[in-house]
């Protein structure tokens, strides 16, 4: 998944919530509880996303599409990091050790 937001809000974990993406609604009431634990009305709608999320055999379509997004733009930022770290050491692995 991608690193928390530092925009998450209670509003978007209940809209995820409501449009089936449970997994992510349930990452952003964990966040949202890491900065304020004391929120008795995040920890119920976390525990109610949770025992929702228990109850599926599997991830719905929605959220393994989701998924599948996030793990793709995961392996965008990868490539992108990697290449950058190839300019900066000089150029590609191809090029290492000629001289």
């Amino acid at each position: 998944m991608n690193p928390p937001s530092p925009f998450f809000t209670a509003t978007m974990a209940r809209l995820y919530a409501e449009q089936g993406y449970l997994r992510k609604a349930a990452q952003v009431y964990r966040h949202l509880l890491e900065l304020e634990p004391h929120r008795e009305d995040l920890s119920r709608c976390l525990q109610t996303v949770e025992e929702q999320i228990a109850l599926q055999t599997h991830p719905s379509r929605r959220e393994l599409g989701l998924m599948l997004r996030e793990w793709a733009e995961l392996l965008r930022k990868q490539k992108e990091l990697k290449s950058k770290g190839n300019t900066q050491e000089g150029g590609s692995d191809e090029n290492q050790g000629e001289t």
